[in-house]
Parts: C-alpha cells; sequence; structure tokens
C-alpha cells in the first residue's frame, strides 16, 4: 500500500524504509497493510470496497424440516 509520511504536528523527522533508503516528511512510500492506521502517515490509495454477490437461497434449504423425532402415543 502506499503511505506518505505526514508533515507538521505528529509527524516523524525521517523514515528509513527496509531497504536502507531516508524518507522526509511529504514524501509517499510502499509499505505492508500493517502499517495502516499509523498515526505519522496517510494513506495514499482508496480502500478496496469488496463486492459481495447475493446469497443465492437453495429451494430445499427454505423449506422447513419436520422434526426427527415423533410424538409417542399414549398407551392405556
Amino acid at each position: 500500500m502506499k503511505f506518505k509520511l505526514k508533515k507538521g504536528k505528529g509527524s516523524v523527522k525521517s523514515f528509513t524504509d527496509d531497504k536502507g533508503v531516508d524518507h522526509v516528511p511529504g514524501d509517499v512510500v510502499d509499505l505492508p497493510a500493517s502499517y495502516d492506521g499509523v498515526s505519522w502517515l496517510e494513506r495514499v490509495e482508496k480502500s478496496e470496497k469488496v463486492v459481495v454477490s447475493p446469497a443465492k437461497i437453495d429451494v430445499a434449504a427454505a423449506v422447513p424440516l419436520e422434526s426427527p423425532l415423533k410424538e409417542k402415543k399414549k398407551t392405556k
């Protein structure tokens, strides 16, 4: 995911990535999604909306089933 290092209050002076490159506030860096929500970063990419198709209704599942327990008849 792409993040931008915040400027001003709540920012960091610099950030060194795993390749050893130093970044300053205002730079855009590519970081794992685990960095999402960190206070000194702003997400550049919009979050992807998950599209879920409507559930298919199985006709057999929609019919109520009879109770597997049968009532016992009283004998005299």
